[in-house]
């Protein structure tokens, strides 16, 4: 019987062994019969976490009362297109979801390079929202039988000495939600800013669930059809900060979409409602409710659109004769396409999240935006 020992190869040697000397229990309807099973051993056990098990193992990310350190540390980092992660590091296995949803029934795989199949690490029940895990590895030394997606049972060795770089990991969830994160195409690294001086204020976990969330909205609108048929056939003027020369189009949705990172912040002060530039990111933390809809009843989301797409500019390098920054497309091309999407369920967050804050009001607020600076 060929094993993979780990122990005992090189990096060329494991990948000439996964090539070529994969042992695959070969069945009809991916179920080892009696004989194969007499003959290798006992099936596969998947480890499965139930949704009480993470909850006592993990910690909640982004709650109210937790030191602000927290809030902006780098272990708080996400990538648009993958909010809901699995890594394993230094023997652990880290589950980090930067989403305020909760997925049901998602299965950990693993996959390589050279393999020809993809295995099934682990099950969890539940991954709940806003919430970070931190485990001993499911990779084991010694002998492993694992699933596969094939169906065909894996046997392998001494797994556990595999270095990160040699193995990709990925959930997998029916929910949609989840799989619409798949649309995502902007590459955007986001972290919460601890700022705190001048009109920046500091950050606050409320501040933080919603740039979560916001950011995630406006990164699948980003990245849609609509809003690239929108950008690109759009009648009225797109131009740059001369506020004559038309900006390229195709250049400028390379940008967004390419946006190497947003450091967010949290705006204060009298008379400010955003500020940008750099990797920097902020607008008022009472506006931001206005992204959402509102017990399925009212959506203001026009000025805070505006004041998120005018200091986006800005971080784009635009100034404000740009049309980044005020016409076409923080007034007109953004709110169009994102109105529409939030009409046609077409966006992750339809319905404000957080439910104590379903009683917002845009009355309550200054609607009087006249001597407002962005």
């Amino acid at each position: 019987m060929v094993q993979f020992d780990f122990a005992k190869m090189n990096l060329k040697q494991i990948f000439i062994t996964f090539a070529f000397s994969f042992i695959f229990w070969m069945c009809s309807n991916n179920e080892p019969t009696a004989e194969l099973l007499e003959a290798f051993g006992t099936p596969p056990v998947v480890n499965k976490i139930t949704s009480q098990e993470f909850l006592e193992q993990g910690e909640a990310i982004f709650e109210d009362g937790e030191d602000i350190e927290k809030t902006v540390s780098s272990e708080r980092i996400f990538y648009v297109q993958k909010p809901v992660y699995a890594e394993i590091k230094n023997g652990k296995l880290r589950i980090f979801n930067a989403m305020a949803c909760h997925f049901k029934e998602v299965n950990l795989w693993l996959t390589m390079p050279e393999m020809r199949d993809t295995l099934l690490l682990m099950k969890f029940e539940e991954i709940p929202g806003f919430y970070e895990l931190n485990m001993d590895s499911p990779l084991k030394m010694g002998e492993k039988i694992y699933s596969s997606k094939s169906g065909q049972p894996i046997r392998t060795n001494n797994f556990a000495l595999l270095a990160p770089s040699q193995f990709e990991l990925h959930l997998e969830c029916k929910d949609s939600v989840f799989n619409m994160l798949k649309s995502i195409k902007m590459k955007t690294k986001v972290q919460m800013g601890k700022y705190g001086h001048g009109n920046w204020g500091l950050m606050t976990p409320n501040a933080a669930r919603y740039y979560a969330t916001s950011v995630i909205n406006m990164a699948v609108m980003f990245s849609s059809d609509i809003f690239r048929d929108s950008l690109i056939n759009y009648q009225g003027s797109i131009h740059g900060n001369d506020g004559a020369t038309e900006i390229d189009r195709e250049a400028l949705l390379k940008a967004i979409l390419n946006k190497n990172k947003l450091l967010f912040g949290v705006v204060t002060g009298p008379g400010i409602a955003g500020l940008g530039g750099g990797e920097s990111l902020g607008v008022r933390e009472e506006e931001m409710p206005g992204f959402f809809y509102q017990n399925r009843v009212n959506i203001s989301c026009n000025w805070i659109l505006h004041v998120w797409i005018h200091e986006f500019g800005h971080a784009l390098g635009y100034g404000h004769s740009s049309s980044l920054c005020y016409g076409s497309v923080p007034d007109k091309i953004v709110p169009n396409v994102y109105r529409y999407m939030m009409k046609n369920k077409m966006l992750p967050y339809i319905i404000n999240p957080f439910k104590h804050y379903n009683d917002y009001n845009p009355d309550n607020h200054n609607t009087d935006k006249s001597n407002t600076e962005l």
